[in-house]
């Protein structure tokens, strides 16, 4: 291996997917070799993602904004005088630029994105969708190296902002898959629809409430939502008025969801947007079959794998559909399992290693 390198990885928030991926790429780095820092503005589920504090020194900043970030995480950069600053999302990356600012020598510069960003910047008003555009820009222009999730959102990074394709490396998330299936939990009733999302705009879990409420015309069935939120009240008011609340379960944050995977007959993830929904592969892997809607991501994942179906975004109808249609197919756990077993935990270390390897023979001495 070549020379330990010095590296920072920042990330706003130690929470939520991009949180999560953060400390995967810093245990990563970490176990490899590579003095790493993970820096952030919060850390309230650093300990639930599994961070090596062995290995890793974390850096909490105690700030809620990337505008705010600049000058605390600068002093971390210069303690950590790091050959390499790895920044999770383009949505942080103002942060991290904010903070070079004059320091010298400048460290090369990975972002790690997680978000279509062309295509969410344009469900924004004009207004917000130009400022953005003009950030989002200066950001990938200051990136050494983008590493995309999908081919799809490699093509659109290159096409509409403008980054060389060689700067571009594609390495897809990845989850903890057992080597074998775990064993599914027996059934206790009518089937068991499983939503595992914030309870945020952007998951979209009122589509799915409607969309169940259409499903319960025709045949019985429970709904079990892990996860909480700010829409949490007005989701619950949504059940009740659509008269399925006795159907509907909110678990609200729920630390061991394995179980949930494992008795479910069915998750679906009706989101608006996403990069690369760890959801699915988290699903596939216990043996349980996905819904979800049309993103790029979820495409690029779903499309063609036997493993679920695809529903159009925004459409209840279309999604009491595929639901529909996945609860009648009889699908191999085995099968979700081997398919799963491609996006594990091995593959996402391999690559990023390699890519790091490459990264070190840009960075002087």
């Amino acid at each position: 291996m070549p020379s330990p390198l010095r590296i920072v990885v920042y990330v706003r928030a130690v929470s939520g997917g991009a949180g999560k991926n953060a400390v995967k790429y810093a245990n990563i780095l970490a176990e490899a070799g590579h003095e790493v820092t993970l820096a952030t503005g919060r850390a309230p589920q650093v300990d639930q993602f599994g961070l090596r504090r062995d290995l890793v020194r974390l850096e909490v900043l105690n700030v809620r904004r990337n505008i705010q970030v600049g000058p605390r995480l600068r002093r971390v950069i210069e303690g950590a005088r790091p050959d390499i600053c790895l920044v999770v999302d383009m949505a942080n990356m103002l942060g991290l630029q904010l903070a070079l600012r004059g320091v010298d020598p400048q460290p090369r510069v990975i972002l790690r994105e997680a978000l279509y960003t062309w295509e969410r910047n344009q469900m924004r008003s004009w207004f917000v969708r130009t400022q953005k555009a003009y950030v989002f820009r200066k950001g990938y222009a200051r990136a050494d190296h983008v590493i995309a999730l999908t081919d799809s959102m490699a093509e659109q990074i290159a096409e509409k902002w403008g980054v060389p394709r060689e700067r571009i490396t594609v390495i897809r998330n990845a989850v903890d898959v057992p080597d074998a299936p775990p064993e599914r939990l027996p059934p206790d009733g009518p089937p068991t629809i499983l939503c595992v999302a914030r309870l945020t705009k952007q998951k979209n879990v009122g589509l799915l409430l409607d969309a169940f409420a259409r499903l319960r015309r025709t045949r019985e069935a429970r709904l079990r939502i892990a996860g909480d939120g700010k829409l949490r009240e007005q989701l619950e008011r949504q059940a009740r008025r659509l008269g399925i609340a006795e159907d509907v379960t909110f678990l609200g944050h729920v630390s061991d969801v394995d179980s949930e995977y494992r008795r479910a007959d069915l998750t679906v993830l009706p989101s608006r947007w996403e990069g690369f929904p760890n959801v699915i592969i988290e699903s596939l892997a216990h043996g349980t079959p996905v819904v979800a809607t049309d993103t790029p991501g979820a495409v690029e994942v779903l499309e063609g794998s036997g493993c679920g179906r695809i529903a159009r975004m925004d459409d209840a109808d279309d999604l009491a559909r595929q639901v529909q249609a996945a609860l009648d197919t009889s699908f191999s756990p085995q099968t979700l399992h081997a398919f799963a077993r491609k996006h594990a935990g091995d593959v996402l270390r391999d690559r990023v290693l390699a890519l790091i390897d490459h990264e070190t023979t840009a960075v002087p001495g």
